[in-house]
């Protein structure tokens, strides 16, 4: 039987081996906790926006991570002012292409991140995933988590909580199985900024210090 352990920390979702196996996790295809993944609050221009961009509304979900069976998605919703709230769903699938039987759901059972923007930053450079550099306008926000744990339910899931953590045992119809951890959210603050490009999400952190400077750090898509 191979057993496979992901982890959430609040730097970066990673995976590795257990009880035998060991399969690392490219880093590029997990998430971190936040829409834009996991960055240090830096200092970003803070004119307020004119009005909150509707083209972001709607659910955006990652690809497919396959060394955990789990597609993630993030529902953008309730635009009030300059600020909407997101909901995170993880769905773990029987197949490792994210196709067959639904297995496993984790949540948290409110909306778990609010996103406030700032006035649009334009002509600005943001480095791709594929490391090209391009000019863009981008729009800076910042992220504020829930405080709330994850929950899981489904018919191949135990979970428990303990501590400030929830550990989940995720079990697929061939025998295999993966271990999750996902720390609670504690209300911690990111900051980022979007750009839709190529009907594209783009999450982007700001390079360094820089204010004028991004690269992509999650790519989200219908």
């Amino acid at each position: 039987m191979k057993f496979l352990v992901a982890v959430l920390s609040s730097l970066i979702l990673v995976a590795c081996g257990g009880g035998g196996s060991d399969v690392p996790a490219p880093a590029s295809s997990l998430s971190g906790p936040t829409l834009f993944g996991s960055s240090p609050v830096r200092l970003l221009p803070t004119s307020l926006a004119n009005e909150t961009p509707a083209k972001y509304d709607g659910a955006w979900r990652e690809d497919c991570n396959g060394l955990i069976h789990m597609r993630l998605t993030k529902t953008i919703a309730g635009p009030s002012g300059t600020t909407f709230s997101i909901v995170t769903k993880e769905e773990y699938f029987d197949n490792a292409d994210c196709t067959g039987a639904l297995v496993a759901t984790g949540s948290y059972g409110i909306p778990d991140e609010s996103v406030t923007y700032w006035a649009t930053l334009t002509g600005v450079s943001v480095k791709l995933l594929t490391g090209e550099t391009i000019p863009a306008d981008v729009d800076p926000a910042t992220s504020v988590l829930a405080v709330a744990p994850m929950t899981f339910t489904g018919s191949g899931v135990t979970s428990t909580h303990m501590g400030s953590t929830m550990f989940a045992t995720i079990k697929f119809a061939d025998g295999t199985t993966v271990d999750i951890q996902r720390p609670d959210l504690i209300g911690q603050k990111t900051v980022g900024a979007l750009l839709l490009r190529n009907d594209e999400l783009l999450a982007l952190v700001p390079i360094g210090d820089s204010t004028t400077s991004f690269k992509v750090n999650h790519r989200y898509i219908r």
